[in-house]
């Protein structure tokens, strides 16, 4: 027997049900295959995904209540939203043209002028296959406007990138690989995904978010405390994995004085350099002496070309931590130690610093 903590008995019923057999090993391996070619950024998240498909099976995908789908073959139940939300990004691609743009209940039509009732699942087969003939339709909508939404969907399909929540990569993210392989079978370069980045939750002074304890705040409340670059500095500072980030009140007013002082510094140096112009050939001569002063010039030049080379690479892979150790801290840190070489003579660069 089974009691709830309110002390009723529960019962289980066992009740008519649809599933999905994502434990099918043909469907399984293809679907292995577009994750073998997917960028997820990180280790942990292709060890993950790499575990669900090792214990997926069948899931429920119907459901007898609530918003959704009908089942085309069973009417009387509703496709549960997981398994009704893993191609939803192809009509992205076709939405500005089917319904206005302010119209996010789709009540508006778009400049096609084409009605809901008249997308049937032929007209989504013309636009999403190539290979369908426009002779095959019975439709009142013409080559040109089918053939318009097609191009946008040829064009645009797949998206470069799905960012997503982890919790989300055990159902909703994985049924959408095991879907776009069965739709699109052999198209890895043209229609399967290529990039997933999936991110933790974000704490707040190290606690969960929660109205009730009042331990929340709003983006809006954030940066109207630490402004929008605070708090730029801030969430990138949070963290790039998968692990849960956190947001420090005292770490975001720490990284706007931070962000004040560097500032300040700049506008020293351009009103000290309004004589000067900063060009490469500036920066160029500096470096073509023999003193030692111009070796500290070149080494300070590599070195900002270094830290805007990682900053780059960085923001490639989304790795935003990373991206403000390279390209803020450690390139205050290069020029604080040029600085630090050049106190004696006191002869600073004054181009380079404002290349820098």
């Amino acid at each position: 027997m089974i009691k709830s903590r309110s002390g009723d008995e529960c019962v289980v019923a066992l009740c008519d049900q649809w599933f999905i057999d994502y434990g099918n090993k043909e469907w399984k391996d293809d679907a292995r295959r577009v994750l073998q070619q997917l960028n997820v950024f990180s280790d942990d998240t292709r060890q993950n995904f790499e575990g669900v498909f090792d214990w997926l099976h069948e899931h429920a995908c119907s459901r007898s209540y609530g918003l959704g789908t009908k089942l085309p073959w069973d009417k009387q139940y509703l496709i549960e939203s997981l398994s009704d939300s893993t191609i939803y990004m192809a009509y992205y691609t076709v939405a500005h043209l089917l319904q206005q743009q302010d119209s996010f209940d789709g009540k508006k039509i778009g400049s096609t002028n084409i009605n809901p009732s008249e997308m049937t699942i032929d007209i989504w087969h013309y636009i999403f296959f190539v290979d369908r003939p426009y002779s095959s339709l019975k439709t009142s909508i013409s080559k040109e406007t089918l053939d318009r939404l097609r191009n946008e969907f040829q064009y645009w399909y797949p998206g470069d990138l799905r960012s997503s929540g982890k919790d989300l990569i055990p159902n909703h993210l994985t049924y959408s690989l095991y879907n776009h392989v069965a739709i699109w079978p052999n198209q890895a370069e043209n229609r399967w995904p290529k990039a997933f980045r999936a991110n933790g939750h974000l704490f707040l002074n190290g606690e969960k978010m929660s109205k009730s304890t009042g331990n929340f705040m709003t983006l809006i409340e954030a940066v109207e405390r630490f402004s929008a670059d605070g708090m730029r500095l801030t969430l990138a500072d949070a963290g790039d994995s998968i692990e849960n980030a956190n947001s420090d009140g005292k770490n975001a007013e720490a990284q706007l004085l931070r962000l004040y002082t560097f500032i300040q510094w700049a506008k020293e140096i351009v009103a000290m350099s309004s004589s000067h112009t900063t060009n490469q050939s500036d920066i160029q001569e500096s470096t073509d002496g023999n003193k030692s002063k111009d070796y500290f010039d070149r080494v300070f030049q590599s070195e900002i070309n270094r830290s805007i080379k990682l900053t780059q690479e960085a923001y490639d892979n989304m790795l935003y931590k990373e991206v403000l150790k390279h390209g803020f801290f450690q390139l205050q840190k290069n020029r604080d130690n040029y600085r630090e070489l050049c106190s004696e003579t006191e002869q600073l660069n004054i181009p380079l610093l404002k290349h820098f």
